[in-house]
């Protein structure tokens, strides 16, 4: 009996972390940035590092705003200094580099800093 639980979790391993590789992209690809879309986002785990390619459609105060890409919307948290002295206005197209923070149900995005 050992030797099937043996054999099963050996044959089970390199399922499970070839499925894992496959969930986690790198952040940064031969110098490129390696984008996530927002529905990719909202199933990650906290604190995983992100980079995001889209818009912000809207300032919420308090350091919130709404980020939009072309699979929907997410929050963000941009502290003052996360600028970087960049002035963007509504529907400039930035990156985002951050990471994700969760709050009980809902996902939202730390940021990191931002480029226009």
């Amino acid at each position: 009996m050992k030797k099937i639980s043996m054999l099963a979790l050996c044959a089970i391993l390199p399922i499970c972390s070839a499925m894992a590789g496959n969930n986690m992209k790198n952040t940064v690809h031969q110098g490129a940035p390696v984008y996530w879309s927002v529905t990719e986002v909202v199933d990650m785990p906290d604190n995983t590092p992100v980079v995001l390619l889209g818009r912000i459609t809207k300032n919420m105060g308090n350091e919130m705003f709404v980020f939009e890409d072309a699979s929907g919307t997410i929050m963000l948290e941009i502290d003052e200094e996360d600028w970087n002295g960049n002035t963007v206005r509504v529907d400039d197209v930035v990156t985002v580099y951050g990471h994700v923070d969760k709050k009980g149900n809902i996902t939202e995005i730390e940021v990191d800093s931002i480029v226009k």
